[in-house]
């Protein structure tokens, strides 16, 4: 295949996942009463192998999967290789408040993304990810006492919110000395967050209202990665990487509405500043024989100096522990199971909504496999991770999750030039 040919059905396959990705995602498919703060629950582009190590990625660097949570591994390319990546997921979330009970299933496309080469130590990747997701409804009921022999009033209020953040990204890194990879990605996020509250009564003297806050973002930064490559002898190889973003506003816009009876008020359009917070991130990797790999990871992220509706003091800073093993049982083999490579991990992390109690906090272990499809260089990806919500409360409500994730790393030869006699 030419590399005008290729390039042309890359564009193509990366426009009709766009707009799959977009419909899909335009529903949100969460339910956690969380999400309701700030941005909602973050997403981090966690994709390939590391889904599976506990998300510890800024030290992997393969030519068999692509890895934007530190762009300097794009340089890891073989030079006649295409490779896509898409991934869904489905979770399963339990709530428990006191003696209530409650149960959501959701799913959702994850993200897709692409690789391939510029030149022999020059990659170049794409593609789109979910930033954040934004998905709750809960609500109260009740009975006020009617005045002078009236009958009873009874009252509905509703609390719900829908939306969130998609993030596009191109990036490139070039591999120098055969021991460093640099690398930056562009990153362009772009969604809309919608919060409406409402109560009503049963009697049409009673006041009612429904108040609706329409939030669209838009915001475009970069991301710069590092990493530092050395083989020892035959077998073994460590890699130590790093990653920082700088902290940038959104384009905001705010649109306020409310409705008490029959009259509509529309809030006069308010400068609110938002924005991103710097972040960093620091990895370490290493391999024996191409068949086990060892990676950890730190990340910190300065949410409590990001703005916020103009506010500084609403979030709470956020570190993220990562650690993940993967294992080759034998490179060649009779049989099938010996070519599956094993993964497992462990995660522990902290959210950046601000309680007086104290943050959140998330511990989750994963576990999985990478299948490889039969006579390819393609790779099935599953993974499965259990976790759970620490609350600095009891009274908050607790959850517990269950998620698989299912990708998918097209590996193909598109970059052959044609030879003519």
């Amino acid at each position: 295949m030419s590399i005008v040919q290729s390039k042309g059905k890359a564009l193509l396959l990366m426009s009709l996942l766009l707009c799959t990705f977009l419909s899909l995602n335009a529903q949100r498919n969460t339910y956690s009463p969380y999400s309701r703060y700030a941005y909602g629950l973050l997403h981090e582009p966690v994709m390939g192998q590391s889904v599976a190590m506990g998300g510890a990625s800024y030290g992997l660097r393969s030519a068999s999967y692509i890895n934007p949570m530190n762009p300097a591994s794009y340089s890891a390319i073989d030079t006649l290789t295409f490779l896509f990546d898409f991934s869904c997921s489905a979770n399963l979330s339990q709530y428990r408040e006191q003696d209530l009970r409650g149960l959501n299933l959701g799913y959702t496309l994850d993200h897709f993304a692409m690789k391939f080469p510029l030149s022999k130590h020059w990659g170049l990747a794409m593609g789109l990810y979910e930033y954040s997701k934004l998905g709750y409804l809960y609500g109260a009921s009740g009975v006020l006492p009617g005045m002078q022999g009236e009958d009873d009033v009874t009252y509905v209020e509703s609390y719900s919110a829908s939306g969130g953040l998609n993030n596009l990204f191109i990036g490139t890194s070039i591999s120098l000395f055969d021991c460093l990879s640099l690398g930056i990605n562009w990153n362009y996020k772009f969604g809309n967050l919608s919060y409406t509250n409402t109560l009503s009564y049963s009697n049409s003297l009673y006041k009612g209202y429904a108040e609706n806050d329409l939030l669209y973002l838009r915001q475009s930064n970069f991301d710069f990665g590092l990493q530092y490559f050395q083989k020892i002898g035959k077998k073994h190889r460590f890699v130590v990487g790093a990653t920082y973003s700088m902290p940038q506003k959104f384009y905001s816009e705010v649109n306020s509405t409310h409705i008490v009876r029959d009259t509509l008020q529309v809030a006069p359009d308010a400068d609110y500043r938002f924005s991103t917070p710097l972040s960093y991130g620091l990895g370490l990797s290493y391999t024996f024989d191409n068949r086990l790999t060892v990676a950890v990871d730190y990340a910190y992220q300065d949410w409590a100096n990001a703005e916020y509706y103009s506010h500084t003091d609403t979030l709470a800073s956020t570190q993220r522990l990562a650690l993940g093993v993967e294992y080759l049982p034998a490179r060649m083999a009779d049989y099938y199971y010996q070519v599956i490579k094993y993964r497992a991990g462990l995660q522990i992390s902290d959210s950046y909504i601000n309680f007086a109690a104290g943050n959140l906090k998330d511990i989750s272990l994963t576990f999985g496999a990478g299948l490889p499809l039969k006579g390819q260089r393609s790779v099935l990806n599953l993974a499965f991770e259990i976790g759970k919500t620490i609350t600095p409360n009891k009274q908050f409500i607790q959850e517990n999750y269950y998620k698989m994730t299912l990708s998918v790393a097209f590996n193909e030869t598109w970059f052959m030039k044609r030879k003519f006699n």
